[in-house]
């Protein structure tokens, strides 16, 4: 079997060091490398998963949550032929948490990946048609994680989320009027926050302890109430990783489907959507004003059972 590799040279914990592990373990475990590809500018990992899926029996992308968008992109486009796998690289690594992997250490995750990846299927989603691999989001805090500034990622990690964050955190959110139809019933609802995931967590936080990324459904939750008492509840929470959203019933709503459509009868969100870290393709208008969330492809990966 052959693999090949795609690289994006400017996701924060990307080194040469850690490409060329990657390299090593695959071949180490008999498996012949075919190419290696440069991603040069932003979605051009599409192009390069639809130049060496064909040729490729693995097709491994290391960089960021935001080229797994790309490839996964990519994939709706074409009959899938490798296996695809992902060693996060980035800032925040949710895809790293979904595949089982290590956020924070590449090395450790290559090693892992190469000793206890077995062919699993993860879902997808289909936002407006803009296929989504983990989360789409919108209201409070959502568009923060393509917001921040990209230098102060570099030089905070982590960390430059929680600084972006605070003074959103410190204003009084804006709540939004929706009216959502899923599992057969249309209801009303104002919200602060909206997530709709297939994942275990966003923003490099957990926020579901069970999830299941193979199920053909994704999780909504929408934030309808906000008091300074949940803030503090929440903030510590989230800088400590202990987040369980499904314990904030009486300030939200929470459920699975397999589609969903939101209507906006006011004022739209301020910000874009966020999908996967990255501000969505497509703008909202009052004339346009409805999100059509349904399944997306399956795609086939390697990765860990545990």
């Amino acid at each position: 079997m052959n693999f090949s590799v795609i690289y994006n040279p400017i996701a924060t914990k990307f080194s040469q060091p850690v490409l060329d592990h990657l390299v090593f373990k695959f071949i180490e475990k008999g498996y012949t490398l075919h190419k290696i590809k440069k991603s040069e500018y932003a979605g051009h990992v599409i192009p390069l998963i639809k130049e060496l899926d064909p040729e490729s029996d693995l097709l491994i992308t290391l960089g960021g949550d935001g080229t797994v968008n790309e490839a996964v992109r990519a994939f709706h486009e074409i009959e899938q032929h490798s296996i695809y796998t992902h060693i996060s690289a980035g800032t925040t690594n949710d895809i790293a948490n979904n595949y089982n992997l290590y956020r924070k250490d590449p090395i450790k995750s290559i090693d892992k990946l190469a000793e206890e990846g077995v062919e699993s299927m993860v879902d997808s989603i289909l936002v407006n048609g803009e296929p989504v691999s983990y989360v789409s989001s919108f209201g409070y805090v959502a568009p923060i994680p393509y917001l921040v500034n990209t230098k102060l990622k570099k030089l905070l990690g982590h960390a430059a989320y929680v600084v972006s964050a605070l003074p959103i955190l410190a204003r009084k959110p804006e709540r939004i009027k929706i009216e959502y139809t899923a599992n057969g019933v249309t209801r009303q609802t104002t919200v602060i926050l909206a997530l709709i995931t297939t994942s275990k967590g966003m923003g490099g936080i957990n926020l579901y302890r069970n999830i299941d990324l193979n199920d053909g459904k994704f999780d909504v939750f929408f934030l309808e109430k906000l008091s300074p008492r949940l803030i503090a509840d929440i903030f510590p929470k989230y800088l400590t990783d202990t987040i369980d959203m499904t314990k904030y019933e009486k300030y939200s709503t929470h459920f699975t489907t397999d589609h969903m459509t939101i209507r906006f009868p006011g004022l739209l969100p301020k910000h874009d959507l966020d999908n996967d870290g990255n501000q969505a393709t497509f703008s909202l208008n009052l004339h346009d004003n409805v999100l059509d969330f349904r399944m997306g492809k399956k795609i086939r990966v390697l990765k860990p059972e545990r």
